[in-house]
């Protein structure tokens, strides 16, 4: 890293952290767990920095919150190997309405869960820039690095999938197929 990314991501450390460990700990329920995943997405958005540093700042906080949304995730699978129930009420924080909640809403929760485990985090991160933070594919594609038409076709592909992983009657699906 350069000086100017150490730069960033000390002042993303400085401005988000405490804000981070509390979008972990309602995920992981656990402090120390909340604090170990706060330290490895720190270590995920240092792997990302150069696709981060190209981001306005509102776009930096999204990017890093899906990093930290996700690496929760990550470790209630490893310790646990499925996500209770209980746990997807608490992803999204205050401020930010998250996929999963609309999800919950309209699907049958056991399904939804074998559907989230199925995904990887590439595509957790997509559901989430479009559908979370409503971003179009044009700053998708600029944030993931790839054309408007790859970031659209990339959405096709994940819809056709969740519609292979059987949950046809979800809203979530209806919502993006307009």
């Amino acid at each position: 890293m350069n000086d100017e990314q150490r730069a960033l991501v000390e002042r993303i450390f400085q401005q988000n952290h405490i804000h981070f460990q509390r979008i972990s700990f309602h995920i992981v329920k656990s402090e120390e767990a909340a604090e170990d995943v706060v330290s490895t997405a720190f270590l995920k958005i240092m792997d990302n920095i150069e696709k981060i540093s190209d981001l306005s700042c509102p776009q930096i906080t999204a990017f890093c919150v899906t990093i930290v949304k996700n690496a929760s995730i990550d470790v209630l699978r490893q310790l646990q190997k499925s996500v209770p129930i209980d746990y997807l009420d608490n992803i999204s924080d205050e401020s930010t309405d998250d996929i999963a909640d609309e999800c919950i809403r309209n699907a049958d929760v056991h399904r939804l869960t074998e559907v989230i485990d199925q995904l990887d985090s590439d595509e957790r991160q997509f559901i989430y820039l479009r559908y979370t933070l409503e971003m179009g594919y044009r700053e998708i594609g600029k944030l993931l690095n790839i054309s408007e038409d790859a970031a659209k076709k990339r959405g096709q592909r994940l819809v056709r999938k969740l519609r292979k992983l059987r949950i046809y009657g979800s809203t979530l699906i209806q919502k993006m197929q307009t």
